[in-house]
């Protein structure tokens, strides 16, 4: 721990980061445990890549990760979102978490643009909140609610202190923690809202991805392109499956690609690759699927 702290300006200038170098420094997702006595243990940050103050709880991956590295690690959807979001543009953010991607997007939509972020998880949400206000973010517009194919009530349970990871499907383990939250339908809240520009949606709620989608049937049809994160066997859970996704989508008129980034020289120069993908992968990968 106190060797990250010490190392923590050469982290922040690593051209990409490594899960290999938080792994032999003692911070990688299985010590969360270990960081929960550190102090202080909640601090905040400037993200370079958000251009906004974000907090970090040093006992959750996630936000280790991020404040040590100084930016979110997920280049690949932030690359994504410079692909296909421009000025004046829309982003529905489904699974907003603490508002790492609502952020970026909120950027690069602009004044003009809007950003609509989900977040179910009671004390996730609060920080999502506390994001958008400390940063004047003008442009989003949060909401305290999961989704579903069906409106009502549902139990929120996650097995670990990972803010990520909580789910309202079966966990199959003793829950670290757990809230009733509404839900609705994407169609019921999003059929009244105008989207400026482009819209571009994406989803990632931890299994619950295909029930999401089932209940945007009339919003897909005013949306260009959708990233959504495929886990199978979470999705065989529910009673899905990740066939029945894929032509779902392409009777909506979409078809699936799959994201990748191809560095400069292993470290610099990231490039977004886009593959058209005619299988759906058995492992958990991340989709977009494009008009």
């Amino acid at each position: 721990m106190k060797l990250c702290d010490a190392l923590l300006p050469l982290l922040r200038l690593s051209p990409r980061q490594s899960l290999k170098v938080l792994h032999g420094l003692g911070a990688d997702w299985s010590r969360d445990r270990q960081w929960q006595t550190v102090q202080p243990r909640y601090r905040s940050y400037f993200d370079r890549q958000l251009r906004c103050v974000m907090t970090a709880d040093l006992a959750d991956w996630a936000g280790r990760s991020c404040y040590y590295w100084g930016r979110f690690f997920d280049l690949t959807h932030q690359a994504v979102l410079r692909q296909f979001l421009a000025p004046g543009d829309t982003y529905i953010d489904i699974g907003a978490n603490i508002g790492y991607q609502s952020l970026y997007a909120s950027r690069l939509v602009g004044p003009d643009g809007l950003v609509l972020s989900f977040e179910p998880n009671p004390a996730t949400y609060a920080v999502l909140a506390g994001h958008v206000a400390i940063n004047r973010i003008q442009n989003c517009r949060t909401f305290p609610l999961a989704l579903d194919e069906q409106a009502g009530e549902a139990t929120l349970a996650h097995a670990d202190r990972h803010s990520g990871s909580a789910s309202l499907r079966p966990l199959g383990q003793p829950a670290a923690g757990s809230a009733t939250v509404a839900v609705r339908t994407g169609d019921q809240v999003l059929k009244d809202i105008v989207f400026p520009g482009r819209a571009f949606l994406k989803i990632d709620v931890e299994g619950f991805e295909q029930r999401v989608l089932l209940g945007l049937r009339d919003t897909l049809a005013r949306v260009s392109a959708v990233a959504v994160e495929i886990t199978p066997k979470w999705l065989n859970q529910l009673g899905g499956n990740a066939e029945d996704l894929h032509a779902y989508m392409r009777q909506a008129g979409f078809r699936p690609l799959v994201p990748s980034l191809r560095w400069r020289l292993g470290l610099w120069g990231a490039h977004l690759e886009l593959a058209p993908r005619t299988q759906p992968d058995p492992e958990q990968h991340d989709l977009v699927f494009a008009r």
